[in-house]
């Protein structure tokens, strides 16, 4: 800032010392004719002209002496007029002073009614990058603000492909699977065969089905895996649509072609290394007790909720559970949330990266995360006096069997 100034100065005595010493100098006497000059050499044309006219007779002694007293009168009266060399020497100086004062003033208060005085100040910059950061600290009713106002976007921008695609996204990580399908099937009218969106589509279509893969999002999932034959979620849902029908054989094959995909010796390789392993058990005719559907590529988190006997009273039909996984070190937004009424209990969950609701905020993001649960009597995401939570230890993404317990009430 200092810096900025001292330029600013330079630059304001430098402009000044190239205007003000031309009109500081007074001209110099000679250098223009004055007015009682010319009226001098007039007066005495006249005074020759009268001493002509009485040599020649032409008027009388008495007529002539009164013509050069009128004509001595009037150059005395010039005689004491100020000079006009004096006058532009006065004015030029008082210019010179209003520009002295003007240039600088008028500059600087110029700059400090328009400019920006913080725009130079290196500080400046850490308000902005500590701002972005706070843009990732988002409570949940923040969420459900987001989410309705790139709805109602959508409706005077129908044609926004991306829009409809983000949109059936957060509705996924809300749980509102019905709508999602909504958002995903517009966005891939707008969009088709795009895999990513196709994948997304059947997988959030199976969820609304009663996580079944069989029918419209089978033929989904092939279709986006023959806009990309080496889509990760597309083979891993391929694999699942195997496991429903059985086919152990070709969901091994499936989760073996994603094996080549993934990064090797990650969670999700070592997650599609046990599935091939169940896989090959139940082909080669092993038990299928226990054996769960994947429908990820990611690391997940699963378990069930139960709620203490202390407050299984006060809840009722009607009320709403909220499932969501949180950093346990840094930003509050959600990683994944899932929102359903509530049932028996336990209530069974899992969470993974398909339900995040920003691209760059995902469980397999995160080393360590915990999980937070809420009935809500309101059904709002907002946490409101009255709801009943209870919350995990910090955990890694990828443990199963979590087991939470809704112990507590919301002050």
């Amino acid at each position: 800032m200092t810096a900025f100034w001292l330029v600013a100065t330079l630059l304001l005595i430098g402009a000044l010392l190239m205007l003000l010493p031309p009109l500081w100098k007074a001209a110099p006497p000679m250098a223009e004719p004055t007015a009682g000059g010319v009226n001098l050499a007039v007066y005495r044309d006249h005074l020759r002209e009268s001493e002509q006219d009485l040599a020649a007779g032409l008027i009388a002694p008495a007529h002539a002496a009164a013509a050069r007293d009128d004509i001595h009168q009037r150059w005395l009266e010039d005689v004491a007029a100020p000079s006009c060399v004096a006058s532009h020497a006065t004015a030029g100086r008082g210019s010179a002073w209003a520009l002295a004062l003007l240039i600088p003033f008028g500059s600087v208060s110029t700059y400090l009614a328009l400019g920006d005085p913080r725009a130079v100040e290196p500080a400046a910059v850490r308000p902005t990058a500590a701002a972005g950061r706070a843009r990732h600290d988002v409570t949940p009713e923040q969420i459900q603000a987001m989410v309705a106002a790139l709805a109602e976007r959508l409706k005077t921008q129908p044609n926004d492909a991306e829009g409809w695609m983000m949109l059936g996204r957060s509705y996924t990580a809300l749980g509102r699977h019905r709508d999602a399908v909504t958002s995903f099937g517009r966005a891939n009218e707008l969009m088709p065969g795009n895999a990513d969106l196709l994948a997304d589509f059947a997988d959030v279509l199976g969820m609304a089905q009663g996580r079944r893969l069989a029918g419209e999002p089978a033929r989904l999932i092939q279709l986006a895996l023959d806009a990309d034959p080496r889509h990760g979620k597309a083979l891993a849902l391929a694999g699942s649509v195997a496991f429903e029908a059985r086919d152990y054989e070709a969901a091994r094959a499936y989760w073996e072609r994603l094996i080549g995909v993934v990064p090797a010796g990650s969670d999700i390789a070592r997650s599609v290394q046990a599935n091939i392993a169940e896989a090959r058990q139940l082909e080669a005719g092993g038990s299928a007790a226990a054996v769960a559907v994947p429908v990820s590529t990611t690391p997940t988190l699963s378990g069930d909720v139960s709620v203490s006997p202390a407050l299984a009273a006060r809840v009722a039909p009607g009320d709403t559970l909220f499932v969501f996984a949180r950093a346990a070190q840094g930003p509050r937004m959600p990683l994944a949330i899932v929102r359903r009424p509530v049932g028996a209990w336990p209530s069974a969950f899992v969470l993974d990266d398909s339900m995040a609701m920003a691209p760059n905020l995902k469980l397999s993001g995160f080393d360590k995360v915990v999980v937070g649960v809420r009935i809500s009597k309101s059904g709002n995401a907002t946490p409101q006096p009255g709801d009943l939570i209870g919350q995990s230890p910090a955990v890694a993404p990828g443990v199963r069997d979590l087991r939470i317990s809704i112990d507590q009430v919301q002050p």
